[in-house]
């Protein structure tokens, strides 16, 4: 089955159309929309109808799907998904812990491959995701500034990296991933497309080799020139879509949203994230 897609914004995002998932997942397709989503960086697929079990087919194309950590948030029959909705019973300290820019996993030795949503309610208004092209943002910057980041190495740990305006620092008492506190290139090289990133996400707090301050300011004045306009777009996700990113060339950051179950303010996503190379790209 074909389909067409039309650029969200100049520098990221596409919109499909034309495609079912639930009739048409051949291998054809699906190499086609890999290439799509490593180019684009962001990929939207509208009016879908998957039940849980194709849902994580789906998503296998672009990687392992991962059990997510707080058990109490997965699906009961398919731990890969997991529920991220808005009810006002949420405890503080579980609420808004993405309005941050950041790549998935990047505070483990293997990061994220791909995340993506399915939405199931959205409300009327609020609840957009950022999005940014590192890859983008990577191309623009001075010759002098490439020679002097190409080769540096970052550490990255979660809750240390230098903040900037727009983020929520998540509640201190959030649960939290066990982080191994690795090392990644500060310029990632895309590891299908070999494309040149910017990869700070929000977890680089230290470079190798460079004293505190200077990493710090360094950190800092890259991430927010990664997440300018010229790189940026901004999707709601709503009832039947499905939402893809690439975390090697992209970074995210959620919108606040209010906590209730009142009509018309509802929020209900399906997430996976995947990590490792797809099979198709091997």
């Amino acid at each position: 089955m074909s389909f067409t897609d039309t650029p969200l914004a100049p520098a990221i995002g596409s919109v499909v159309t034309g495609l079912d998932l639930s009739k048409d997942m051949s291998e054809p397709t699906m190499r086609r929309l890999l290439a799509l989503l490593f180019d684009r960086g962001v990929v939207v697929i509208p009016g879908q109808a998957l039940d849980d079990a194709a849902y994580v087919r789906f998503a296998s194309f672009f990687g392992t799907p991962l059990d997510f950590f707080i058990a109490e948030h997965r699906n009961a029959d398919f731990p890969a998904i997991i529920h991220i909705n808005n009810d006002p019973a949420t405890p503080a300290s579980m609420r808004d812990g993405a309005v941050h820019w950041h790549s998935d996993s990047s505070y483990e030795s293997v990061p994220g491959c791909v995340t993506m949503l399915y939405g199931k309610e959205a409300p009327v208004e609020g609840g957009e995701t950022h999005f940014a092209s590192t890859s983008a943002a990577y191309d623009d910057l001075p010759d002098a500034t490439k020679a002097r980041i190409d080769g540096l190495v970052a550490r990255h740990e979660l809750g240390r990296a230098p903040w900037i305006e727009g983020e929520t620092r998540p509640d201190p008492n959030r649960p939290q991933r066990h982080t191994d506190a690795p090392s990644h290139p500060l310029v990632m090289v895309h590891p299908v497309t070999g494309r040149k990133g910017i990869f700070t996400s929000g977890t680089a707090y230290a470079i190798d080799g460079m004293d505190d301050a200077e990493a710090t300011a360094l950190i800092r004045e890259l991430r927010e020139h990664v997440v300018k306009p010229a790189y940026r777009t901004s999707y709601k996700v709503q009832p039947g879509d499905i939402v893809l990113w690439d975390n090697f060339g992209t970074v995210h950051c959620a919108s606040p949203i209010d906590y209730s179950n009142e009509p018309g303010k509802r929020r209900l996503l399906h997430r996976i994230s995947t990590k490792g190379m797809p099979a198709l790209c091997a």
